[in-house]
């Protein structure tokens, strides 16, 4: 297996772990505390596979991977936020689908964005 694959391989097992946490915490319940650890490990199996991904291209620190992020920051906060402002949670389901397509779409595009 190629190192990129490899990365990627992680990203997805990431990405997986994430879901399963911030779904388990928007579903509610007694285990919140076993679902946010759920999330954490997997935004740094994220973090981690995506910058490494990131190295092994050489493609250092571009535009497309500044705003992922941000928005990386913004989805591991998404669950305090959402039950501090007390957002349905259809809505917050609608939330992170339509961030978590947005930093697809820029992790398989690689748009120059500025």
């Amino acid at each position: 297996m190629d190192p990129i694959s490899f990365y990627k391989f992680l990203h997805i097992i990431g990405l997986g772990a994430m879901l399963i946490g911030l779904g388990g915490m928007m579903a509610g319940g007694n285990n919140r505390k076993l679902f946010a650890i759920w999330q954490g490990v997997g935004l740094i199996i994220l973090l981690v596979s995506g910058f490494g991904s990131l190295a092994r291209q050489h493609m250092g620190f571009p535009h497309f991977a500044i705003v992922k992020t941000v928005l990386w920051l913004v989805i591991g906060m998404l669950p305090v936020i959402l039950r501090k402002l007390s957002v349905p949670v259809a809505v917050a389901i609608c939330i992170s689908l339509t961030m978590l397509g947005i930093m697809a779409w820029l992790g398989i595009m690689k748009p120059a964005l500025w």
